[in-house]
C-alpha cells in the first residue's frame, strides 16, 4: 500500500489489519529518499521470503519499474528471511537492466560459505547422534589389553623433555581404532583430535584445539615414514612446529602439542617395521592377535 497524499496518523483504523496496527513512526524516508524508502516498502512486500504461499504485483514491479538496492537483498538474508536460492536468484536479476548484479560474485560465495558451514554442523550433530547410538553396541576391553598401555599413559603425569607415542597394531576387525577412540574416557584426557591418515604425506593438525582435545589419534597409518618425516612432532617435545609448508608458505600454519598423548593405529598390512631403529626407540607398540575387547 502506497499513499498518495499526506495521511492523518492519530487515528489507524482505516488500516488496522486483523487488529495490528501498522508502525506510523517517523523514518528516514523523507526528502530526495521518499521514493526509495516507498521502493524498498514495495519491495519488501514483493519478496519471497521464507514461508511466503503466494508472490504477485499490482502493476508496479522490481527491477521493471523500479531498481532494488543490494543492501535490501542482503538485510533479508542476513535476517533468515531469503532463502539462499531466491538471494542469489534475486542477486543475479532477472532483467538485463538490473543495477544489483554488482557484488553478485561476492553475494555467491558468502552464500556458498554458509551452506557449507550449515551442512558441517548438520553433519556433525548427526554424527554426535549416531556415536551415541553406537555407544550401546561397544562392548568392555579386555583387562590385560588395558593394564599393557597403563606404563605408556603413565609417563604423561610428569614433565620429560620427550614422550613415546603409542601404537596400536593388528588385524582387522581387532578393535584397534575403537581402542584408540575410547582412551580419553579411560584415562580422563577428553576427546581425542583424529586424522584418518590412510595415504596422507603429513600430519594435518589446523583444526587441533589443546582446549578441546585432550590427546591426538593418527588413525589407520598406512607407512611409517609418515612418522620417520615428523619425528619431532611425535614426540610431544616442547618445540613449537610448523606444518603444511610450501613453496610459497601461504599455507604454513604453527602448532604446539607439548605433553599431548600420540595415538596411532597400524594395520598388519601396512608398511611398518617396528625393529626400525629410531621407531622402536620412540614408540610403545601393542601388539593385537585378536579382538580387544571381551
Amino acid at each position: 500500500m502506497e499513499f498518495n497524499k499526506a495521511v492523518d496518523w492519530t487515528g489507524l483504523r482505516a488500516v488496522t489489519f486483523n487488529g495490528i496496527r501498522p508502525n506510523a513512526q517517523a523514518t528516514a524516508g523523507r526528502g530526495a529518499k521518499v521514493r526509495e524508502m516507498k521502493n524498498h516498502g514495495h519491495f519488501y512486500v514483493f519478496a519471497d521470503k521464507v514461508g511466503t504461499l503466494k508472490v504477485a504485483t499490482s502493476g508496479y514491479e522490481p527491477w521493471k519499474d523500479y531498481p532494488v538496492k543490494g543492501w535490501w537483498l542482503d538485510s533479508l538474508w542476513s535476517e533468515h528471511k531469503l532463502a539462499h536460492d531466491v538471494y542469489i536468484r534475486y542477486a543475479l536479476g532477472p532483467y538485463r537492466a538490473c543495477q544489483v548484479r554488482i557484488g553478485f560474485l561476492g553475494r555467491l560465495k558468502q552464500v556458498e560459505s554458509v551452506r557449507f558451514h550449515e551442512r558441517l554442523g548438520e553433519y556433525q550433530a548427526e554424527q554426535i547422534a549416531t556415536e551415541q547410538r553406537l555407544q550401546a553396541l561397544k562392548r568392555p576391553f579386555r583387562p590385560e589389553v588395558l593394564a599393557a598401555l597403563q606404563p605408556w599413559a603413565a609417563q604423561y603425569t610428569a614433565d620429560q623433555l620427550r614422550y613415546r607415542f603409542l601404537v596400536l597394531r593388528g588385524g582387522s576387525r581387532t578393535g584397534k581404532s575403537t581402542l584408540a577412540k575410547s582412551l580419553g574416557s579411560v584415562y580422563g584426557w577428553g576427546n581425542p583430535f583424529i586424522q584418518t591418515v590412510q595415504g596422507a604425506p603429513a600430519p594435518d593438525l589446523k583444526e587441533f584445539d589443546r582446549d578441546s582435545h585432550g590427546y591426538i589419534l593418527f588413525d589407520n597409518v598406512n607407512d611409517m615414514q609418515f612418522v620417520l618425516d615428523h619425528r619431532a612432532l611425535v614426540q610431544s617435545n616442547n618445540s613449537v612446529h610448523t606444518l603444511g609448508q610450501s613453496q610459497t608458505g601461504m599455507y604454513a600454519y604453527r602448532v604446539w602439542i607439548y605433553k599431548v598423548p600420540i595415538v596411532m593405529t597400524v594395520d598388519d598390512s601396512a608398511v611398518w617395521d617396528s625393529l626400525e631403529p629410531w621407531i622402536h626407540e620412540n614408540m610403545v607398540e601393542l601388539i593385537l592377535h585378536g579382538p580387544c575387547y571381551q
